[in-house]
């Protein structure tokens, strides 16, 4: 029902605004439920979910919301790309479900969560986006309220015509963490099929284990999979952290298969709810000690460990620094001699980092030089993902020249 556009704010920030079709800005109760979407997302406040910044309507009485610019790959993209190592199904899950924990505290229910709705960026950190079909808790008035959903990631009592709720949300979540593990959902059907089988069968899910069994996917982590997608709502998890602990600690017995795989370095960010000053104190005088480290290995995977903690705390200028300050030290001192083609996994991330700075030139100066490097290398996954982020990085680009205006913001106080 909505449209969504990249705009440029007079201050060089990327800002995406939501608004309703002009062929159904007409319909009142497709604007009515965008102005609830502005209002809904203004009660959550966390790093893993979108943040709103404003909301109101334009000159056509059309409602809008202005919105932060989510920078990342939608999540069945990335799952599709091939297995997930276990530390990135970690990560990924943790921050998931901390988001879909603030969503729930804040009395809201997401109702459409499914892996393209939640995005992932180079540093791994993860944004929960499109609250298009969330609602308010408790959801008793539902003669106006519009229900939809993917049919592969809807509760079997969503499906059946029941009123989407925090277990609705936790099946979700589990058909999401099911992908990550397996590569696909277990019930990628068409919508008539689904309702069929949710209504004439009581059988559980397929275990992950028996989907993909060179996994080696543990019984710890199918029973964890089978509670959350078990039929029966009230059998589910009682709330969304009882599941992240529990699966947290089943993951932490996995040992999977294709570990073996070329790996691209990637971090698990911490959530701003648990992060102390001192974490991100550490991470910048860690970064700022490696002066002769023993390897560059060492010299990359500190400095982006460095950068993830600072992220995470919404220190993005002090990220991009310290992962210039470590392609210095990469650099030779001897002016013939080439820089090691492995600094493309920093300056991916320094042009991601620019690119929502909004230092467009500097972010493409940096997207080339990744690729440059990553051709050098012998590794498939290097050039295709630093490919990936030049080719994310121009097209996003082209869509601001083409299209954008600058939007006057009125940020909410944090």
């Amino acid at each position: 029902m909505g449209e969504v556009h990249l705009a440029r704010h007079s201050s060089g920030r990327i800002v995406a605004i939501k608004h309703v079709r002009k062929t159904l800005s007409l319909d009142p109760l497709l604007c009515e439920r965008l102005t609830d979407e502005a209002r809904i997302l203004s009660r959550i406040d966390h790093p893993n979910v979108v943040n709103v910044l404003e909301g109101g309507s334009d000159r056509e009485g059309r409602p809008y919301i202005v919105m932060e610019r989510a920078f990342g790959t939608p999540l069945d993209t990335v799952i599709a790309e091939g297995p997930l190592t276990r530390e990135r199904i970690t990560g990924i899950m943790s921050q998931l479900l901390d988001g879909l924990s603030a969503i729930h505290a804040a009395g809201v229910i997401h109702a459409d969560l499914k892996s393209s709705n939640v995005l992932v960026d180079e540093l791994d950190r993860v944004t929960i986006i499109d609250f298009g079909l969330a609602r308010a808790t408790p959801c008793d008035d539902i003669q106006h309220e519009i229900f939809g959903g993917t049919p592969a990631y809807m509760a079997p009592e969503v499906l059946s015509g029941g009123v989407p709720s925090i277990a609705a949300d936790i099946f979700g979540a589990g058909i999401i963490v099911y992908e990550m593990l397996t590569g696909g959902p277990p019930l990628a059907r068409s919508l008539p099929a689904m309702v069929l089988l949710n209504l004439r069968m009581h059988e559980p899910v397929e275990r992950p284990s028996s989907r993909s069994p060179d996994r080696a996917i543990t019984q710890a982590i199918d029973d964890v999979l089978v509670c959350a997608l078990h039929r029966d709502p009230e059998a589910r998890f009682a709330n969304v952290r009882d599941f992240a602990d529990d699966l947290a600690e089943a993951l932490a017995g996995w040992e999977p298969g294709f570990d073996d795989m070329p790996t691209v370095h990637k971090v698990a960010i911490p959530t701003l709810a648990n992060l102390s000053p001192t974490v991100v104190q550490k991470a910048v005088t860690e970064s700022a000690t490696l002066v002769r480290p023993a390897t560059e290995e060492q010299i990359i995977t500190r400095a982006l460990d460095a950068a993830s903690a600072l992220v995470a705390a919404r220190e993005v200028k002090a990220a991009a620094k310290t992962l210039e300050d470590a392609l210095t030290r990469l650099t030779p001192s001897d002016p013939t001699a080439q820089i090691t083609p492995n600094v493309w996994r920093i300056q991916t991330v320094i042009a991601a980092l620019y690119q929502s700075l909004g230092m467009k030139d500097h972010a493409k100066r940096l997207a080339r030089l990744a690729t440059q490097n990553a051709q050098r290398t012998d590794s498939v996954v290097a050039k295709a993902r630093a490919i990936t982020v030049m080719t994310q990085i121009i097209a996003d680009q082209n869509r601001i020249a083409r299209g954008s205006r600058q939007v006057p913001l009125r940020t909410r106080k944090r």
